[in-house]
């Protein structure tokens, strides 16, 4: 998470969405940089709004306004799955390296989810508290150039990014049963993306 002070802006880091590169372009000039750990670099909208106003002052709070990425759900998952084969965390529990795309989506799927599948989803990353979009701003991952023209304007500076935290490749195929469980379980993160890259009123979703 950064906070840009003159600028009234909070850039929300979701997981797995090319946050890291513009942590590390932006970083030196937020007024607040969490970077650790990483469910406090990670911290989403709720949160925020429940600790952030105890840090910089609930009437300033009020003031500012926040941009995160959204990244289509299927492709979302398929960067965790990926970035679980990297070499460091063969042989653990959150591993994926010895199993297929469809096998991690199956532990997504299950109750409880094993170490290896065990993840959140956009959608409650983005709400309020009573279930609502929260954002201000957000950008989809497939048009990141849209967000860093619009962080380029807010923040008066040129922005150059480089490729960090790149995943092994593997292949993403989906067996055909695992649509509708998917389609069911992520129906909020579906509908919010699909109005979001659309243009649709992603507000009210």
């Amino acid at each position: 998470m950064l906070l840009f002070w003159d600028a009234r802006l909070v850039f929300l880091a979701t997981p797995k969405t090319g946050t890291h590169a513009l942590e590390s372009a932006l970083g030196d000039v937020a007024d607040i940089a969490f970077r650790h750990p990483p469910t406090v670099k990670h911290m989403g909208y709720a949160w925020s709004n429940r600790v952030m106003p105890r840090i910089v002052g609930q009437k300033e709070w009020t003031g500012f306004r926040t941009v995160a990425v959204m990244r289509e759900p299927l492709s979302w998952l398929g960067s965790w799955y990926r970035y679980r084969r990297r070499n460091d965390l063969q042989g653990q529990s959150n591993s994926t390296r010895d199993m297929n795309f469809s096998r991690f989506l199956r532990g997504y799927l299950a109750d409880p989810q094993p170490p290896y599948a065990r993840l959140g989803r956009q959608w409650k990353f983005l709400r309020t508290e009573d279930g609502r979009v929260g954002i201000d701003y957000l950008f989809p991952y497939e048009r990141f150039e849209e967000l860093v023209a619009f962080l380029e304007n807010r923040l008066d500076r040129k922005i150059t990014l480089e490729r960090q935290n790149v995943s092994p490749e593997a292949p993403l195929e989906v067996d055909p049963e695992l649509a509708a469980p998917l389609a069911a379980q992520l129906e909020k993160d579906f509908r919010l993306y699909d109005a979001l890259i659309s243009g649709g009123d992603w507000k009210n979703i």
